[in-house]
């Protein structure tokens, strides 16, 4: 018989899984775009969701915030890859919730798991702000831990709204700065 914990880790991690392979199939479909500044609002948004929902696959969410903050409001532009990004993380989390054994081995992962524990909202927080790939392994972390999943989108969520404003600003006003740009 199947314990309810193990019930509702196996739910998580399939939803994880989910997530991950349904960004995969409509990332490929739309990885290739020639002129990202038709992207337009909805584009930023569904573009971060992919970009973190799909873990290793590289999806121009940041670059088409980039572009099309010349374009459109750099303000709606950062919120709204912020609030698509940090959606998209908890496909990590529920990876980590479900399946947390399943990048144990990894003596980089056992680290930022410590970290998760040890001072968790400050490595959130930090890790968001910063554009790096090591975000993925330390939502699967928080996941592991069973940090509070509330808490951990709101830190994110800020730690991601600070990156985006940050992109979108300055990508708005140094692309415009280029003489050959009018």
């Amino acid at each position: 018989m199947i314990r309810p914990s193990r019930t509702l880790q196996l739910g998580f991690l399939l939803v994880g899984v989910g997530l991950v392979v349904a960004a995969w199939l409509l990332g490929s479909r739309y990885s290739d775009l020639s002129d990202l500044s038709t992207v337009g609002y909805p584009g930023v948004f569904f573009l971060s969701f992919l970009g973190s929902a799909a873990m290793v696959l590289p999806v121009p969410g940041l670059i088409s915030l980039c572009a099309v903050s010349v374009l459109l409001n750099p303000l709606a532009l950062g919120l709204l890859a912020a609030v698509g990004e940090t959606l998209g993380e908890i496909s990590g989390y529920a990876v980590g919730f479900g399946g947390g054994s399943l990048v144990d081995r990894s003596r980089t992962y056992v680290r930022i798991r410590w970290w998760v524990k040890k001072r968790g909202w400050v490595v959130l927080l930090l890790v968001s702000i910063i554009p790096n790939p090591l975000f993925d392994l330390v939502g699967i972390a928080a996941g592991a831990t069973r940090y509070p999943i509330a808490r951990f989108l709101a830190i994110v969520l800020v730690g991601k709204i600070i990156k985006g404003l940050m992109i979108a600003y300055t990508c708005s006003y140094g692309i415009r700065a280029l003489p050959w740009v009018n």
